[in-house]
């Protein structure tokens, strides 16, 4: 079952893929490191406001929805939703304006105002899609995001190239992405409503649940991209960009793959908590760790092997060779964060105790930041990237054994050692190829790379591998069993 839920989300998630690499590729080259760096500053800013202001109740309309629809409350949900929503994004606007008059750089000046009218319609869009991921609709979640990536990405190429907006040009080409998407997608949601009203008496039910996602949101921003003023003070902005063209090869190649795997199985370990009870999600929650690690560890493995073909052929030849030293340590930090954030994490939403998530949150984001401090001055971009390693790693440990007590999760530790001996023979065989540099070179060694792997998982099993591709050829069978008769 997660294995059909995976195809079902798998062509938003190659179109998130190659709107990601392609804006490395693209604004790598368009504009300058002091530029991108300006930018990824912007990005960032926005994340934390967005997520301390508004992610609260997108959150909310995720997690009450399937409950809203069986209590065949759905259009008083969606009101509620969109009343919360406009008051937090007044909020969040008014935080963002409250900068201004600090900021004396124009290109950042410029990218803030970007950043505001990116945040004015993400928020329905956003909405859209947290409800149609719970209730299962996987083909419109899947039309949104599509539309979303590849139409940022065309029109922020555009910008970039001709407008001479600066780091503010891939914020105007997602702003105008997102206003025609918000338009659509709240005119949809509005005739879906009709009839419903604001329902003051779930106000406070939504903060309890939501406001502690949010919060434990911001906290793994600060820890995933809050090193980034860190070392815009310690390094300048050029540094910046070069750790965030890193980052955007790396860290978002893993995040997709978990995202991917945690946007198949997320709801229907909600849906089987809220039917059958934790046993039920558990066993569903095995089938997503295991589908999440033979996807994840490999990709992150190969990641680090390839990283400097990869980092030639991906990134602007002016941060090119800072970035390829630090790409293998952002992607197994990205393995840690995807499977920490996006898997042990779930225990605490379907038990509902995201106040406890938010309180653990605090101690690994609080690490990375005093390693920084003292990494920094002396490794530069390298002790940022061992700072953050250290702290997932933390975080890890700390989702996984605390949600225990309240969502006892799957933790298959065979797979995990038989998919990390495949990852292995791969990186034995990789090793061995020669060093030939550029375009060939990533061909190479990711095609042989992904052979080796493939073959070593089927001869252990990696995974289940083997007996999901019986039920896959016995499921095909059937099927043509039944066109026959």
């Amino acid at each position: 079952m997660i294995w059909r839920r995976l195809f079902g989300y798998l062509p938003a998630s190659l179109t998130s893929g190659l709107a990601s690499f392609g804006a490395v590729y693209v604004y790598t080259r368009l504009l300058p490191p002091h530029e991108y760096g300006i930018y990824a500053l912007a990005l960032t800013a926005m994340g934390v406001v967005y997520t301390l202001t508004i992610t609260w109740a997108e959150a909310s309309a995720y997690r009450f929805s399937a409950e809203a629809e069986s209590w065949d409350e759905l259009p008083d949900h969606i009101r509620t939703t969109f009343g919360l929503t406009l008051v937090s994004m007044i909020a969040g606007l008014a935080l963002l304006g409250a900068a201004f008059p600090f900021v004396k750089d124009g290109g950042l000046r410029m990218a803030l105002i970007g950043t505001m009218a990116v945040m004015m319609a993400t928020p329905i869009v956003n909405i859209a899609q947290e409800m149609s991921r719970a209730r299962q609709h996987v083909g419109r979640w899947a039309m949104i995001r599509m539309a979303q990536d590849l139409g940022a990405f065309a029109l922020g190429t555009f910008f970039a190239w001709r407008s001479g907006l600066g780091p503010a040009a891939p914020l105007a080409g997602l702003a105008c992405v997102l206003t025609l998407l918000a338009c659509m997608e709240g005119t949809r949601l509005m005739r879906a409503s009709a009839g419903g009203r604001f329902r003051r008496e779930n106000v406070k039910r939504y903060l309890k649940y939501g406001y502690p996602v949010a919060l434990a949101l911001v906290l793994a921003i600060a820890l995933d991209t809050g090193d980034r003023f860190l070392i815009a003070l310690y390094l300048g902005p050029d540094a910046v960009g070069i750790y965030a063209a890193g980052y955007g090869v790396a860290d978002k190649t893993l995040g997709l793959i978990c995202q991917w795997g945690a946007a198949a199985g997320a709801p229907m370990m909600l849906m089987a908590w809220e039917k059958e009870g934790p046993e039920a999600a558990r066993a569903i929650s095995a089938k997503v760790i295991r589908a999440m690690l033979l996807l994840a560890m490999p990709a992150a493995t190969g990641l680090a092997l390839v990283a400097h073909p990869l980092s030639e052929v991906m990134i602007g030849e002016a941060m090119r060779e800072p970035a390829s030293h630090i790409l293998p340590w952002i992607a197994f930090s990205g393995l840690l964060a995807g499977v920490g954030s996006l898997y042990f994490s779930e225990a605490f939403q379907l038990s509902r105790r995201t106040d406890l998530r938010a309180m653990l949150a605090a101690i690994p984001a609080g690490l990375n930041i005093v390693l920084n401090i003292i990494l920094l001055p002396v490794l530069g971009l390298s002790g940022a990237v061992i700072a953050t390693l250290a702290a997932y790693g933390l975080a890890l440990v700390l989702y996984a054994v605390v949600g225990r007590r309240f969502a006892p999760l799957a933790l298959p530790w065979a797979d995990g050692l038989r998919i990390g001996a495949a990852c292995a023979v791969m990186a034995l065989g990789v090793i061995a190829l020669p060093d030939i540099g550029g375009l060939p070179e990533l061909i190479l060694k990711a095609a042989t790379g992904g052979a080796l792997y493939a073959l070593a998982a089927l001869a252990l099993n990696a995974g289940g591998v083997r007996e999901e591709l019986r039920r896959f050829r016995d499921k095909r069978q059937l099927q043509q069993d039944a066109v026959k008769a």
